[in-house]
């Protein structure tokens, strides 16, 4: 393995996708393990201006049949990564990515996304609320009214992607889809993930 070879892996994601809890796990783990750099970029599901789905009722369980995980339970349990305590109740995540876009201007951004997913899935904090942003970014990014006054003035916004069609057309379907080498990983389990860095790296 070329130790000396800094890798940079892009992750295309968004805080209020329960996929990229996983993922971000998974990242965390990759960083440990390998030493590599992200690049997060934020991939918006829900811009403003796109459709909501109808909300759909689930219909009761049969009680003769046994449970069955969900294709995302399973992945929990697959991946090794705990359930988050909280569910997202918020597809409004604008300003949480533009806190991101520019923490990026100082080297933090790592620091950044962890603090937010953190707060989101297991603290329960609604992240896109500016006072909110202020008080997990204070300490990290060195001049929080100038981080405030980026996100109003929406100076990360050329950065950010929105579903559905411009994320298509740069091929991503799927959060969180990771870019390694030439190639994308979509929702896939960490080993997938570690065998792609690995071939990069050799």
């Amino acid at each position: 393995m070329r130790h000396n070879v800094r890798v940079k892996i892009s992750v295309a994601h968004d805080f209020t996708c329960p996929w990229c809890w996983i993922g971000f796990q998974q990242s965390r783990r990759l960083k440990s393990e390998f030493g590599v750099d992200f690049d997060w970029i934020g991939y918006e599901l829900w811009p403003e201006g796109l459709a909501q789905p109808p909300s759909v009722v689930a219909p009761a369980p049969n009680p003769d049949r046994p449970l069955v995980p969900s294709r995302l339970e399973f992945a929990y349990t697959a991946s090794g990564v705990s359930k988050p305590r909280y569910t997202n109740q918020s597809d409004d995540i604008h300003n949480a990515l533009e806190a991101v876009e520019h923490a990026k201007g100082f080297g933090v951004s790592d620091q950044v996304v962890e603090r937010l997913y953190t707060a989101l899935w297991m603290e329960g904090l609604e992240i896109n609320q500016m006072d909110v942003l202020v008080s997990l970014a204070d300490g990290m990014v060195p001049d929080v009214a100038h981080m405030m006054a980026d996100i109003e003035g929406r100076v990360g916004s050329a950065n950010i992607v929105s579903f559905d069609d411009q994320a298509y057309s740069l091929g991503v379907y799927n959060l969180p889809t990771y870019f390694i080498g030439d190639k994308k990983y979509a929702e896939q389990p960490y080993f997938v993930l570690e065998r792609a860095l690995r071939s990069v790296l050799e």
